[in-house]
């Protein structure tokens, strides 16, 4: 207990924490062919993280309905991806910009930026997902049913090296997608309208994460109030 306190007595100044002094250390000296990707996690985990960094959650902090969706997805893995290692219940999970989609039983929310290894990621089309998770959730709906769906979602997944390599963010009409550029190979897929990266590793140092923004509830104005202090986010002055 007393070597988890430690963790955070440098950075307290017997009122408020300073976030700058827990994360983030060695953002700015990761190596320089990794990326910056994006995630959201709760309070509870930011806690989680400034301990331990970002680890793949335990099932107790999934949501069961989330836990669900990801364990039946996994059992239609094709066995090319089996052999990668790619796996969605043991992936970290984030996006390629700071426009995370926020899930619907998260009240509060923080928004992180993180250094990684592209070579340890891979990436699917979560509007892909999105469009099968109502069957997924469906009381008495039979999973062999869509079988044919989810394997199609699995041979889209390509790796986060490519993705990197041959997509180009496009802007059209308001919304946002990652278009293959011209010189790509056909094998890989066109388009991605919402590219999730799943990152398969154990672990994300804290020193290779930093806090973007914070995202109170709604329905409680006043978390938004003592937690937003310019000088505690990263990158706002």
């Amino acid at each position: 207990m007393g070597q988890r306190c430690d963790n955070f007595l440098h950075a307290f100044d017997g009122w408020t924490l300073d976030w700058n002094a827990v994360f983030g250390l060695g953002f700015e000296s990761a190596p320089r062919n990794w990326t910056v990707v994006y995630r959201e996690c709760s309070i509870d985990e930011l806690a989680l993280v400034a301990r331990e960094g970002m680890t793949v959650p335990t099932a107790e902090l999934r949501h069961p309905d989330h836990r669900r969706e990801m364990e039946l997805l996994d059992r239609f893995r094709p066995d090319h991806v089996v052999e990668q290692g790619v796996s969605r219940i043991k992936a970290i999970y984030a996006t390629p910009t700071s426009e995370t989609p926020r899930l619907p039983y998260r009240r509060e929310r923080v928004i992180l930026e993180m250094k990684v290894d592209p070579k340890c990621g891979f990436v699917g089309d979560m509007d892909f997902i999105t469009a099968l998770i109502p069957f997924i959730s469906t009381p008495g709906s039979s999973a062999e049913r869509y079988h044919g769906a989810f394997r199609r979602y699995w041979e889209s997944i390509i790796s986060f090296e490519d993705f990197l390599k041959h997509y180009s963010k496009m802007e059209t009409d308001g919304s946002v997608h990652w278009v293959r550029n011209s010189d790509a190979p056909e094998t890989i897929p066109q388009t991605f309208f919402a590219p999730e990266i799943m990152l398969m590793t154990p672990v994300i140092s804290k020193q290779h994460v930093r806090i973007v923004r914070w995202e109170p509830s709604q329905t409680d104005p006043s978390f938004h109030e003592w937690w937003n202090d310019s000088d505690e986010i990263w990158g706002e002055v």
